[in-house]
């Protein structure tokens, strides 16, 4: 232990046999060398170091070292720069009879030895005693710090394993869940997620993969609805859409909005309102102006609420043009044009069959469905609606996107007469006569073998008659 003596110059031979007593075992380094400064002199670094390096700061208490302008004053005032209270650093230990108000009250704040015997031998026991006391006070925070870095790292090990499981927990129900929407299974996916964000309520993946099950729920809904109505659906998933759409930002804050648009068009149809989809769209375009649902689900609601048309199709071209989930855009364009129950919806739902076909895109098997039913088949053999879809008949294209919709080998065994009568009048319409002929006779032969009769034999042999060159007389 490093020891500073501050004393008188009269106790200066008490204060050497103190050094020797208390540097004898050498456990101590004791400071006890002070030059004689003159009253006035600056003090020499090396006194200002001692004191600042100390363990114990051992002050001999005499009427001349309390004196006030003498240099153990001095160091005195210095002891208490360094240590505001003397308990623990300061031992005070009483030489000569010293007056109790002449001592500073600095020195009289702890307990002052007054020893009854040797001087020299009291003091160097009060320093082992004093050094015991530092010792376990200076090991204590050392045993409490490691004490504390044990347990802070303890928890932190804890925490961290239990983060890691909960990572593990949650990518594995991510996976799951994901799987589950993606196969179509939405409600057992919903009901996954909500369980598992209910356990791992900071799973930030989780709540994403959520939200991005419930938009795809809404946009499937309509291929899987069953005894729920649309409302069933909207009222679980709208509500964590639109907390999500409060915070989020950019392209995601958009997406989120407008699908909050497409639910309120899915109450809508179970007659709640009145509710305007449209304010959802608009603000989805004001976050991201090229989003492609908003512009995609804005064009089918033009065209279910009777709009113009060209403002549908601008929508599905800038839907298009953001290159995301092309095939969705596709299906809702299709289902949109259909749905206008009109001429005009249907050639331009024929053209987009078209532009499918050329792009090699995907056909939706339930859009494919529709396009033979509310198209080729009320137009062909219903004769509904024919000499408006003229323009689009007549367009060589047309023959080939049928064949591409309905490939022959893919054709049910009920419908196969009517795909040849379908394919020999758009051949017919497209100007290719003779192939047209030919198709109508295969048709006629299959019916006849059959012994049916009715309308479509009935327009078989008006076919046939229109495209029968007339016989040349000599």
């Amino acid at each position: 232990m490093r020891i500073f003596v501050s004393y008188s110059s009269r106790q200066r031979d008490l204060c050497e046999r103190l050094r020797l007593a208390l540097e004898a075992d050498g456990r101590h380094q004791v400071f006890v060398d002070r030059a004689e400064l003159a009253p006035g002199a600056p003090f020499d670094e090396t006194l200002r170091h001692g004191i600042a390096s100390c363990d114990l700061f051992l002050f001999l208490v005499s009427p001349d070292s309390v004196a006030a302008g003498g240099y153990a004053r001095a160091e005195l005032s210095m002891a208490q720069a360094r240590w505001r209270h003397p308990a623990g650093h300061v031992l005070p230990v009483m030489v000569a009879p010293t007056r109790t108000d002449d001592i500073p009250p600095y020195l009289r704040a702890v307990t002052i030895l007054e020893p009854q015997g040797d001087v020299v031998a009291e003091a160097a026991a009060a320093v082992e005693a004093l050094q015991r006391r530092m010792r376990w006070r200076l090991r204590t925070p050392a045993w409490a710090a490691v004490l504390v870095v044990a347990v802070v790292f303890g928890v932190a090990a804890t925490l961290w394993h239990r983060g890691r499981a909960n990572d593990a927990q949650a990518s594995a129900a991510l996976r799951a869940a994901r799987a589950l929407c993606e196969s179509g299974d939405h409600e057992l996916a919903w009901q996954r997620y909500d369980e598992w964000v209910a356990r791992l309520p900071d799973a930030a993946a989780l709540r994403l993969a959520r939200e991005d099950c419930g938009m795809r729920w809404l946009r499937e809904v309509r291929l899987v609805i069953g005894k729920d109505n649309y409302s069933d659906i909207v009222n679980r998933v709208l509500p964590v859409l639109a907390e999500a759409a409060a915070s989020a930002q950019g392209r995601r804050a958009a997406d989120l909005r407008a699908h909050m648009g497409w639910a309120d068009f899915l109450r809508s149809r179970d007659g709640a309102g009145p509710l305007q989809p449209a304010l959802h769209y608009r603000k989805a375009l004001d976050l991201d102006r090229n989003n492609v649902y908003a512009h995609a689900m804005w064009g089918h609601y033009v065209m279910v609420t009777r709009g113009p048309i060209d403002d549908a199709k601008r929508h599905f071209a800038a839907a298009l043009d953001a290159e995301r989930d092309r095939a969705f855009v596709r299906r809702l364009q299709l289902s949109a044009m259909l749905y206008h129950q009109a001429p005009a919806g249907e050639v331009e739902a024929l053209r987009v069959a078209d532009e499918m076909r050329r792009a090699d895109e995907p056909m939706d098997p339930g859009m494919r469905e529709r396009l033979w039913t509310s198209v080729y088949y009320d137009a062909l053999l219903n004769r509904q609606g024919l000499d408006e879809l003229a323009p689009a008949w007549r367009d060589p294209a047309g023959v080939a996107t049928f064949r591409w919709l309905y490939p022959e080998d893919q054709v049910r065994p009920d419908r196969a007469v009517q795909w040849r009568f379908m394919l020999a009048s758009l051949e017919e319409a497209s100007g290719d006569r003779k192939a047209a002929r030919a198709r109508f006779l295969a048709v006629r032969d299959q019916l006849q073998r059959e012994g049916a009769a009715g309308p479509l034999a009935d327009q078989t042999h008006a076919a046939l008659a229109r495209l029968t060159p007339p016989v040349q007389r000599p």
